[in-house]
């Protein structure tokens, strides 16, 4: 009986003996390695990675560096060591999350994963709702730690960006510890205004990575925190795997692989490595004798393909697109000049410009700009499109007040042109779509701006030069002149705008327009209440009979004296002017100054609806007084 026994406890101590050998034999190593720092500063080589499995054979590491193979003087684990390890768990708790229950199996599977992790883990745990609440302070107690997640509630705002940002407030300045921010993310961040990576700026300063769980890809600015501190990126869409990636997650957030070897040992060295563990590898190349944890600094330095234009990554391609942009732009201006140089600048030469046979252009004196056949169609699609919209009137009539000796055809395509060409400098100078939305919305506006500035004083010097030309005309009726006789006398004695313009309405009166209606163009040409109101007094002169030299001088010292009376309002009125500008500039300027000083003060009215709802009565109100401001010192002479 006893031997029989005997029998049964030594094959019972077998199967106990080949159940570890079975697990080993069925574990599966990491998938994904990350490199988190590099250590050259001694003569050992030690290199820290991030995986997702801590499972794997020593014999199945494997080590190449500048084309050698190494063989490992260390392997190990940071939970072998006695190393300090911290991990801040981010949880968004937006309530959105309620649909699948989601939020209830990352609080219920993070509360299980937080007991299982090794004794001596520092746990952080931040709950990323309306507002960033730390749930748990950093505590290496990690059952009353689970306890406490179990208790977080759900919120109707995601600030996630602000509780990154507290949660490397909550790492130590241990430069040994092993510290690590584990992201969940199942919504887009509305509320926070801060910068993705500055909230991971205190991350990056003590070489903390993030692991990112994304539920439905989260907030993908997370994965630019990820490109400069590294780290791993997990995710699904499946409500009911929640769980299992989460415990996934925590796995490599929780440990480091440990890797020591005899690498580079001189500052003048650099070592271009790969590790290979079960299968997963990771390159990287580091500089001798120093700690490098940034990832841009450990990017493997081999030569790989161009993506995206390869031109522009090479300096002499970048340097022949910026040049060819120049040549366009220089092409452009040159355009222009021959539009304004071509043909002749006398009212003759413009009125011979618009009156030939055929097509409204005389051969002889057709511009640079319209010779080829190509531009010619350019301008006559352009003419046509403008026709149809219903807008070709009112482009002229712009060019007619600014004087822009050009057809609304011609106007329009360079228009187009130069929206073109300033497209083209902004995608090479600025780069993407968004380079070439900005310079040719830019362009747009600049090039109409600039015609309206030109237009409109054109329109003040020739407004201001009424008055003397009235009474010049006056004097020329006492000295018996007829009224066209003067007219064409005035025309020629004061300076353009006024003197353009009244040889322009004389012109066409020759040709047979009526004088007053000639008169009636130049008002209606420039849009001028004054000159407007000198043709109908004229007019009613000439019906009614009267001296035209005592209506002149009247209605030259009324404009004189309205326009004094204008000054006297402009000076009265300027200390409220002022008031009404500091007054309207001062709440968004100093909100900007606050949002500098201290944005986490200012962003409550941004990431809360009590502070949405008094900005927005701020921004009411403001908009309120500042009209109500504008009516009071706003006074029509």
């Amino acid at each position: 009986m006893k031997r029989l026994l005997a029998l049964i406890l030594a094959a019972f101590t077998l199967i106990l003996a080949a159940l570890p050998v079975s697990a080993q034999e069925e574990a599966t190593g990491p998938s994904t390695l990350v490199v988190h720092e590099v250590d050259a500063r001694q003569s050992t080589t030690r290199v820290s990675l991030l995986a997702d499995s801590y499972d794997f054979a020593p014999e199945g590491v494997a080590i190449e560096e500048n084309g050698e193979s190494l063989a490992p003087s260390r392997i190990s684990t940071a939970s072998q060591t006695s190393a300090p390890r911290e991990i801040v768990f981010v949880v968004d708790a937006n309530s959105a999350l309620t649909a699948g229950d989601v939020f209830e199996s990352v609080r219920d599977q993070l509360s299980v994963e937080i007991a299982k992790l090794p004794r001596g883990t520092t746990v952080s745990v931040i709950s990323a709702g309306l507002v960033a609440t730390v749930v748990v302070e950093p505590t290496s107690n990690l059952q009353q730690a689970a306890s406490s997640v179990k208790n977080m509630r759900q919120s109707r705002a995601t600030s996630l960006f602000e509780a990154i940002r507290v949660a490397g407030g909550l790492l130590s300045d241990d430069s040994s510890a092993y510290q690590t921010v584990m992201v969940f993310s199942g919504t887009v961040d509305p509320g926070s205004s801060i910068d993705p990576l500055a909230a991971a700026q205190t991350m990056i300063s003590k070489r903390a990575q993030m692991v990112a769980f994304r539920y439905q890809a989260g907030d993908d600015r997370l994965s630019e925190i990820i490109d400069v501190v590294g780290g791993l990126t997990v995710g699904t869409s499946d409500p009911d795997a929640v769980g299992e990636v989460l415990q996934s997650a925590v796995v490599a957030a929780s440990d480091r692989i440990i890797v020591e070897f005899a690498g580079v040992e001189t500052s003048q060295e650099r070592g271009d490595t790969k590790i290979v563990i079960d299968g997963a590898s990771v390159s990287f190349s580091y500089p001798g004798q120093r700690l490098t944890t940034s990832i841009a600094g450990l990017a493997p330095l081999e030569a790989g393909s161009v993506g995206g234009l390869g031109i522009l990554q090479n300096t002499m391609g970048f340097y022949a697109l910026l040049a060819l942009a120049f040549v366009s732009v220089g092409l452009a201006v040159f355009s222009f000049g021959s539009i304004f140089a071509s043909g002749e600048t006398s009212l003759e030469g413009l009125i011979n410009r618009y009156s030939g046979e055929g097509d409204g252009v005389l051969d002889d004196e057709e511009s640079a700009i319209v010779q080829t056949a190509l531009v010619k169609r350019a301008v006559e699609m352009s003419e046509n499109f403008a026709e149809d919209r219903g807008f070709l009137a009112k482009v002229e009539g712009m060019l007619e007040r600014a004087r822009l000796p050009l057809r609304p055809g011609e106007a329009m395509s360079i228009y187009v042109a130069g929206i073109f060409f300033s497209a083209v400098v902004g995608f090479i100078l600025i780069g993407g779509l968004i380079g070439m939305v900005i310079m040719g919305a830019m362009s747009a506006f600049i090039m109409i701006g600039a015609v309206q500035f030109k237009a409109k004083r054109r329109i003040r010097k020739f407004e201001s030069q009424l008055p003397d030309t009235l009474q010049l005309l006056a004097g020329t009726l006492r000295a018996g002149y007829s009224l066209p006789q003067g007219l064409e006398a005035v025309s020629h004695e004061i300076s353009d705008p006024m003197g353009f313009e009244l040889r322009r309405g004389m012109t066409e009166a020759r040709l047979g327009r009526e004088l007053e209606d000639a008169l009636s163009g130049i008002a209606d040409r420039l849009e001028s209440a004054d000159f407007a109101w000198v043709v109908m007094a004229i007019g009613i002169q000439r019906e009614v009979g009267g001296n035209l030299n005592e209506l002149l001088m009247t209605v030259s010292d009324t404009m004189v004296a309205r326009e004094r009376l204008k000054g006297e309002v402009a000076a009265l009125t300027a200390e409220g002017k002022m008031s009404a500008i500091m007054l309207g500039g001062m709440p968004p300027v100093l909100g900007l100054a606050m949002w500098v000083m201290n944005r986490d003060y200012m962003n409550q009215l941004f990431i809360t609806g009590m502070g949405n709802a008094l900005l927005g009565g701020a921004v009411v109100s403001s908009l309120i007084g500042f009209v109500w401001m504008k009516k009071v010192i706003t006074v029509n002479v």
